[in-house]
């Protein structure tokens, strides 16, 4: 039987890369790309998930941004929904029932590759080589991605091998806090307000464990 490993994400959390450098890493294994809280059967074989997230507000920005909306409150609204739907109370979900797992914060590996590689060193218990970690960091740096991506004109566009869409990576290349330039004063309280208690906890604190 084939081995497998789940990597699982928030949307808009790093995980399609961190989805291809596992596909790189681990060549004989099945690695299943998901934004849902594992299948039965994927419980009962206790199955190693990698998991990714990152601050809420900056998940909504991107989200928004991709879809080539203006960020008023309806709108807003409606991607916390869709984040809520995918991947942020599942991963709250696997916080509290799940333990071969390991988090990966996205702010943590932004621009820091080597970040990803120890902990899946540390997680699964193999060494990735100076050359391939190279050679990783090259065929995914957010250039050659961008570049990629580039033949396609909207987000439903995508290359079926590596999960990249079009839009995947956003006018800020993906950095931290673009949030505070995008939403208004008003609306970035209100987000603040419905991610305060989950901010507090993963995002301030620095939280990360595996």
């Amino acid at each position: 039987m084939q081995k497998v490993i789940i990597q699982f994400g928030m949307i808009r959390s790093g995980s399609t890369l961190v989805f291809n450098i596992l596909k790189e890493l681990f060549n004989n294994y099945s690695i299943i790309k998901t934004h849902h809280y594992p299948t039965i059967l994927q419980r009962i074989q206790s199955i190693p998930i990698v998991a990714t997230f990152r601050d809420p507000l900056d998940i909504i920005c991107s989200s928004i941004k991709r879809s080539e909306e203006l960020p008023n409150r309806e709108v807003i609204e409606k991607h916390i929904e869709v984040l809520h739907k995918n991947g942020f109370d599942d991963f709250i979900k696997l916080e509290k029932n799940y333990k071969n797992k390991i988090n990966l914060r996205y702010e943590n590996f932004y621009n820091d590759y080597d970040h990803i590689f120890d902990k899946i060193e540390n997680f699964l218990s193999i060494k990735i080589s100076k050359a391939s970690r190279c050679d990783i960091k090259n065929k995914f740096s957010i250039n050659k991605v961008k570049e990629k991506i580039s033949i396609f004109k909207s987000f439903e566009e995508y290359d079926i091998a590596t999960k990249f869409h079009g839009l995947h990576i956003s006018d800020k290349n993906g950095v931290s806090k673009s949030y505070i330039d995008f939403f208004e004063d008003e609306d970035i309280k209100f987000l603040e307000n419905s991610f305060k208690s989950f901010r507090e906890k993963y995002i301030f604190d620095n939280f990360e464990f595996s």
